[in-house]
């Protein structure tokens, strides 16, 4: 977008203008709202944001003549004023949209997206106005901008749907960031209905099925057959890194051909990452580079997986309490956010289908979900950080002209550095093991603490809060968790580990018995109680359920005893 600021403080201007030119778009800056109105007679902008507080000229006033000039102008306010909301309430013009002083990223960024797709949408509007709008199979490019929002949910996908809008109504090539199950088969349907009309349109999914999708557009001496099928149309490749190189080059080569193909393709990763890991060519990345869409995966956008799933819920012809409100359950959000989602929106959409056969009020727990959220799992740590090692890694060869001086920054020789880059490398640091106590430092922390610790693991916050000042009313030290997670976090980073944990409910993202496994990996030894819940066995004590907590001193006295006599 070409963006025109209006303020007239130059500093703040400046810090506004990088923070968008470093996001890719072109900036052109007025001191006043005078000097706005030459600039955009001048050279027209997509988008203004302008200083409320300006002299002579503030403002609202040159929202309100602006608009006279221009009437589709997207004119975003700004200021520090606490009451903004209440004076644009006053005012008969409106803008698109408010921004706060300071500048936050996140609300700029979210104001951009929106701001993107509202252009998608004139465009679209302007063309289907002139009898421009191309159709085919009944889709009109006026419904574009609705078709995504319900494939693509949420303000989430904001910046998503608008880039995908200005691709769709794009004649060109295309590279789409996505991971598997992002793109599917309904986005692609809505693209070719975009499409001219009566053009060839072929899809070949590479990830999927690598030998057979090489075939169909690689032939031994030619084009593969789904690569002639398109000729003169448009062909999508999805996945398009998994090719060698040599692949890479030949596709590139059948599209350029007369009559030349449309080449719309998708990459796993970014697309950056793969030309420098030399998995990607270096002449197809820059003919598809012009036109570039990201698209988050679900996993990317576990904070925003409440909405996403609720859209996902009512979009399904099962769900049966239209517009009520949902409410999620706090273990079973839990679970979605800690589901890798390998298959993306194909799997949303199925989890969604699922779920929504089995709500009998509108209500999502644990127990609607498929079987395996119930033991949704997070990356090892090996994993975790393998990956941010990775990363860093690569960080330091883009910013260093070879990998040699990109190891010497790193302190590692050119081998270790190379080996720490392989996904199935080594990890190149390690997290050392607690130095054993000294027999003096073992007494001194004995005679520092009488009793042993307490972990006491409830979803209820009321009864955490309970159990925690009973505990402490008893002098004995307490770490409460809501669910396994923090249970295993809390004895993973206590200086001192407790040495009997009380479970009082359900422990997700672990069953029961799999939390006590990590308890007792971590605090070998550790005196454990099951309360109201759990088949009873011998490794663990069990009591009724806490109707009120006039038991709990005599589980704790039960308890300590036990564990003093272990």
């Amino acid at each position: 977008m070409r963006i025109l600021i209006l303020e007239d403080d130059r500093a703040t201007a400046q810090l506004l203008g990088m923070l968008l030119t470093s996001s890719g778009h072109a900036v052109v800056h007025a001191l006043d709202g005078t000097e706005g109105l030459k600039q955009l007679r001048a050279g027209a902008c997509d988008l203004v944001i302008s200083d409320v507080q300006m002299v002579p000229m503030d403002g609202f006033e040159f929202l309100a003549t602006a608009r006279a000039e221009f009437p589709r102008l997207l004119v975003v306010l700004a200021s520090a004023c606490s009451d903004l909301h209440v004076r644009i309430e006053q005012q008969p013009h409106k803008p698109f949209d408010v921004v706060h002083k300071p500048f936050r990223i996140e609300e700029v960024r979210r104001v951009l997206g929106r701001a993107e797709e509202a252009l998608a949408m004139q465009a679209s509007v302007a063309r289907a106005v002139a009898g421009t709008a191309p159709k085919a199979s009944g889709v009109a490019v006026d419904t574009v901008g609705s078709s995504l929002a319900k494939l693509y949910p949420s303000s989430a996908y904001a910046q998503a749907r608008a880039g995908l809008a200005r691709a769709m109504a794009h004649a060109g090539n295309a590279l789409i960031v996505a991971e598997t199950g992002v793109l599917g088969p309904e986005l692609l349907e809505l693209w070719r209905g975009v499409a001219a009309a009566g053009a060839p349109w072929r899809v070949v999914d590479v990830g999927r099925d690598p030998v057979g999708g090489r075939a169909a557009l690689l032939g031994e001496t030619g084009a593969g057959a789904a690569a002639e099928a398109a000729r003169g149309g448009t062909l999508v490749v999805l996945q398009v890194e998994t090719l060698s190189l040599e692949d890479q080059g030949r596709l590139l080569a059948q599209v350029r051909t007369q009559p030349p193909t449309r080449l719309i393709a998708s990459v796993r990763r970014d697309p950056d990452l793969l030309l420098e890991e030399g998995v990607m060519d270096e002449a197809l990345y820059f003919r598809l580079s012009s036109l570039t869409v990201t698209v988050p995966s679900l996993a990317a956008q576990a904070e925003q997986l409440d909405g996403l799933f609720v859209d996902a819920l009512r979009a399904t012809p099962a769900y049966p309490f239209g517009g009520t409100d949902v409410q999620i359950e706090p273990v079973a959000l839990s679970a979605l956010r800690a589901h890798p989602w390998p298959d993306n929106f194909l799997e949303l959409r199925s989890v969604a289908a699922w779920t929504a056969a089995r709500m009998r009020s509108p209500r999502v727990t644990l127990s609607h979900l498929p079987e395996r959220f119930h033991r949704a799992r997070l990356a090892t740590l090996s994993e975790a950080l393998g990956s941010t090692q990775r990363e860093h890694l690569h960080r330091a060869l883009r910013l260093c002209p070879s990998k040699r001086e990109a190891a010497a920054a790193m302190g590692l020789s050119t081998e270790d550095f190379a080996a720490g880059l392989d996904p199935n490398g080594p990890l190149l640091f390690s997290i050392g093991a607690r130095p054993a106590p000294t027999e003096a430092a073992d007494a001194t922390t004995a005679a520092g603490r009488r009793h042993p610790s307490f972990l006491f693991v409830s979803g209820d916050e009321e009864l955490r809060f309970a159990a925690e000042a009973q505990l402490a009313g008893l002098g004995l030290e307490a770490h409460v968790a809501a669910d396994g997670l923090q249970a295993v976090a809390k004895t993973a980073l206590a200086p001192h580990r407790p040495r009997i944990a009380i479970l009082a409910g359900p422990t997700a993202p672990f069953s029961d018995t799999e939390l006590i496994q990590q308890l007792r990996r971590l605090a070998p030894g550790m005196v454990v109680a099951r309360v109201g819940t759990g088949e009873e066995d011998d490794q663990t004590h069990h009591f009724p359920a806490l109707e009120s907590m006039d038991l709990f001193p005599v589980i704790v006295a039960h308890l300590l005893e036990a564990a003093a006599s272990a």
